[in-house]
C-alpha cells in the first residue's frame, strides 16, 4: 500500500482541514476500469481548501453621492482655512491695537510733560509781572532810579 504524501519541507505542510467525526478519513477513490478489484481502497491526501479570493479594492461609485463627497470635502476645507484667517486676523488686530496703545500711552506722558512746563512758565511770567518785580529789574539791570518829584511839562503853544 502506498504511503500518505509528505511536503519536502514539514514545516510548510499545512494542519489538516477539521472534519466532522462522522466524516472517514479516506474516501474510496474510483476504481480503474479492468486494473484493480472493487474493494480496494486508496487513502487520499488531506487537501488544502482553496483560501478565498481576495477581494478587490474596485467597487462601484455612485456618481451623485462622489459629487455630495466632493462637495462636503471642499466646503470642509473652505471652512477651516476661513476660521483660520479668521484667527489670524483677530491676532493681527490685536497686535495692532496693543501697538497703538503703546503709542497713546507715550503721548500722553508726553502731554503730561508738557502742561507741568506750561504751568512753570505761566507761574514765572506771572512773578516777572508783579510791579514790585519790575522796579526791581528796571533798577538792578538798567539803572534806572525813583524821581524824587515829578514834574509835569506842557507842550510849548505854537503860534498861528
Amino acid at each position: 500500500m502506498t504511503a500518505p504524501l509528505r511536503t519536502a519541507f514539514p514545516a510548510q505542510r499545512a494542519a489538516p482541514a477539521r472534519q466532522s467525526p462522522a466524516a472517514p478519513r479516506f474516501a474510496p477513490s474510483p476504481a480503474p476500469a479492468a486494473t484493480a478489484p472493487q474493494s480496494a481502497w486508496r487513502p487520499q491526501p488531506n487537501r488544502r481548501p482553496r483560501p478565498p479570493e481576495p477581494r478587490s479594492s474596485l467597487r462601484l461609485v455612485d456618481p451623485v453621492a462622489e459629487r455630495r463627497r466632493r462637495r462636503a470635502r471642499a466646503l470642509t476645507g473652505t471652512l477651516v482655512v476661513a476660521i483660520c484667517a479668521g484667527l489670524f486676523a483677530i491676532v493681527a488686530l490685536r497686535v495692532l491695537l496693543a501697538q497703538g496703545q503703546v503709542e497713546v500711552d507715550r503721548l500722553e506722558a508726553t502731554v503730561d510733560t508738557q502742561r507741568a512746563a506750561q504751568q512753570r512758565l505761566r507761574l514765572t511770567v506771572a512773578e516777572l509781572d508783579a510791579p514790585a518785580q519790575i522796579v526791581n529789574a528796571a533798577r538792578s539791570r538798567l539803572g534806572m532810579i525813583n524821581p524824587g518829584a515829578v514834574i509835569s511839562l506842557a507842550p510849548p503853544t505854537a503860534a498861528r
